[in-house]
């Protein structure tokens, strides 16, 4: 799966943020899966990571957290017993053809990016929005494709970002954010995508911006999308309304599973009716030409106005404002000529309410 593919599609391409909601489990990780093409999603995601090479043994956890899992033990301990074997992956993948759905996963350190690029040769990977600033994972990165997730970071941390991967000045970052490197940036638009992202689980209504996704397609000139942590749906369906080609959300079974973000996902119920709610919005977006709608032809002649005679009005009579007016239906001399025709001389006998022809 190519992101070039993705983000031409006129359709939204929606990512089922499975994460680490398998809770370590591979069972469960094929049921996301099933559970996910059922929803309507394009593509599941996972994450990659070894519990070694991510977190000090004992670095804390985040509050939100401690709060989901209900234990205020290390990451290290938490995210040892989220880890899945570099085989289940390789059986994942196959599960994800079998169920004709795309297969895609974050890597949250050298090895797994190694892993991801080499192993299992995707050609998109989601890079976290922890990672962004991680020059020292954000060097490997290869021929891949890139989805760049950017919560925790502001517009020059996103520029610098895409500069240090693409090995390339393409963005001035000292005073504002603006394309400096015209032909390399034509290069990389069908290589990268960035995803707005608020880092909270879940994030409040006050904390969502989601204007941000106009101001990072305005900037950046790229295409642009959404990775939600907010409650429910709206705000997925309203990123779509925005310009956002591409939407992740977390999916889980269960709501009150034990895990870091279960509490912040939607359940299969909720994330098909969230996908129901995209399809809708980019129904209604329509094409953003203002023209004749083909279901209005038919109610243009009753709602629209004709020149009516206001009176009688005898042959070789001037018309004026007291002898003609408009009125429906509009299938006659269109309103819109009114003033043309004061002035004009009658060429026939008229009575009240006839057309002027």
């Amino acid at each position: 799966m190519i992101l070039k593919n993705i983000i031409s599609n006129k359709k939204t391409y929606i990512i089922a943020e499975v994460g680490v909601n398998h809770n370590g489990d591979l069972r469960k990780a094929i049921q996301f899966i099933k559970i996910a093409k059922d929803c309507g999603a394009d593509a599941v995601k996972f994450q990659n990571f070894k519990a070694g090479s991510l977190v000090t043994k004992n670095a804390p956890k985040a509050d939100y957290q401690i709060k989901n899992t209900r234990n205020n033990s290390s990451q290290f301990r938490m995210l040892k017993k989220l880890e899945l074997l570099d085989k289940d992956y390789k059986y994942l993948i196959k599960v994800c053809k079998k169920q004709q759905i795309h297969f895609l996963s974050s890597p949250f350190d050298n090895e797994s990016l190694f892993f991801l690029q080499n192993r299992l040769k995707l050609l998109t990977i989601k890079i976290p929005s922890g990672e962004i600033n991680n020059f020292n994972l954000l060097n490997n990165i290869n021929k891949t494709s890139v989805i760049l997730s950017t919560g925790m970071s502001d517009m020059v941390e996103i520029a610098e970002a895409i500069n240090f991967i693409f090995k390339k000045k393409i963005y001035n970052t000292k005073k504002n954010i603006r394309i400096i490197n015209k032909k390399f940036h034509s290069k990389i638009k069908n290589k990268i995508s960035i995803l707005h992202c608020v880092t909270d689980y879940p994030v409040k209504d006050i904390y969502a911006n989601l204007l941000a996704i106009k101001t990072l397609k305005e900037n950046f000139d790229l295409e642009v999308g959404y990775s939600d942590h907010t409650a429910g749906i709206m705000a997925p369906c309203i990123a779509v309304a925005y310009g956002a080609k591409i939407i992740e959300k977390h999916i889980t079974i269960n709501k009150s599973d034990k895990g870091p973000d279960h509490k912040a996902s939607l359940n299969p119920k909720e994330f098909m009716a969230m996908v129901k709610g995209i399809r809708q919005v980019e129904i209604l977006k329509g094409t953003g030409i203002k023209k004749k709608e083909k279901c209005e032809f038919k109610t243009v002649k009753i709602a629209r106005k004709s020149i009516i005679a206001k009176k009688e009005i005898s042959k070789f009579e001037k018309f004026t404002l007291n002898n003609i007016t408009t009125k429906r239906p509009g299938n006659g001399i269109p309103a819109n000529l009114f003033f043309d025709y004061l002035g004009k001389i009658s060429n026939k006998y008229y009575k009240k309410d006839d057309f002027i022809k």
